[in-house]
């Protein structure tokens, strides 16, 4: 009974009871990272005895441990499965943009936060995407399904047509406008040669090649293959690469390489109230290379500077500030 009173007369206890919370589900992350990474929870997709399980690591019974404490794993004696929705999720060949969204998060955002206050007065950022290029295609992925109509809508029906997807990535965008027009054809460009040289192997894989292919390539700087004309020009996820300072220029350079009824389609989160705005606008902010979201109305306002006359907006995730943008000749 003491000790239950003891307990109820701590200071701030309805606010250590909701940190006890939130650090269990900071465990839970770390849990799913770790084990995940590791190649874990693949093994346990299926009973396991402990002597089966690789790598044996000294610490592995201690992780098993951790994962039978959050119910992300189930034990019986000295075998071993997963139990969790989560684990098993991250455990299916499906759930690769999952594993990699929880990878970007513990490995990149939380340095971000780590770091506060002790990065340079002058400068304010770190390097969190230095070597993550491949990583940042995959967790983008998760966004896929709430892209996958605005993607299609602009090319879907249209005949022949030639487009320029700057930023490409994985290529599964250009995968999908290539299913909904079968006549498209186009180039996709980005600047992470890592991922350039898995991505045109991935368009041989899907039967697109020659049909699209991708470069290496800067569209700031001059380059044969992409100064078109084109019929619609792409940028899915990435206009926050671009300083805040540079984008009414880029998007005039974009305009004048489309034919005339050309399309620019632009899809990003932008700034907003959102938790999950304002954590990605202070990554941003914090990481070299990388520039404040702004406002949807703020880049629409940008488009009309540019020369573009007609600018539609969509909503592509209810709640969330993340948009799918048209704008027009």
């Amino acid at each position: 009974m003491n000790s239950w009173l003891k307990l109820l007369r701590l200071p701030h206890l309805a606010a250590q009871a909701g940190i006890d919370r939130d650090v269990n589900a900071g465990i839970r992350l770390n849990f799913l990272y770790a084990a995940c990474a590791s190649g874990l929870l693949r093994q346990l997709r299926q009973w396991k005895q402990r002597s089966e399980l690789e790598p044996q690591f000294e610490t592995l019974d201690a992780m098993l441990d951790v994962g039978v404490a959050l119910g992300e794993l189930k034990r019986d004696g000295n075998r071993y499965r997963i139990s969790g929705k989560r684990a098993l999720a991250l455990s299916g060949q499906d759930g690769d943009p999952l594993a990699a969204l929880i990878e970007e998060f513990v490995t990149c955002h939380a340095a971000v936060y780590q770091d506060f206050g002790n990065l340079s007065a002058q400068s304010g950022k770190g390097n969190y995407l230095a070597g993550k290029g491949e990583l940042i295609a995959r967790s983008s992925r998760v966004l896929e399904p709430f892209m996958v109509e605005f993607v299609q809508s602009h090319v879907a029906g249209k005949g022949p047509l030639t487009m320029l997807e700057v930023g490409c990535g994985s290529g599964i965008y250009l995968h999908h406008a290539a299913c909904a027009n079968p006549q498209a054809t186009g180039i996709g460009i980005d600047l992470q040669k890592d991922v350039i040289a898995e991505t045109s192997e991935r368009l041989v894989e899907w039967g697109l090649a020659p049909r699209f292919r991708v470069r290496y390539a800067d569209i700031r700087q001059t380059c044969a293959e992409t100064t078109g004309p084109f019929d619609l020009i792409t940028l899915y996820n990435n206009i926050y690469y671009f300083p805040e300072t540079e984008r009414v220029r880029l998007l005039v350079s974009l305009r004048e390489r489309l034919k005339p009824g050309g399309k620019l389609a632009v899809v990003s989160l932008f700034g907003g109230t959102t938790v999950v705005a304002a954590n990605f606008e202070l990554v941003l902010r914090s990481t070299v290379g990388c520039a404040p979201m702004g406002t949807v109305e703020n880049f629409v306002s940008q488009l009309h500077e540019s020369g573009f006359r007609e600018v539609i907006t969509k909503r592509l995730i209810p709640v969330q500030p993340f948009f799918g943008v048209t704008a027009s000749l």
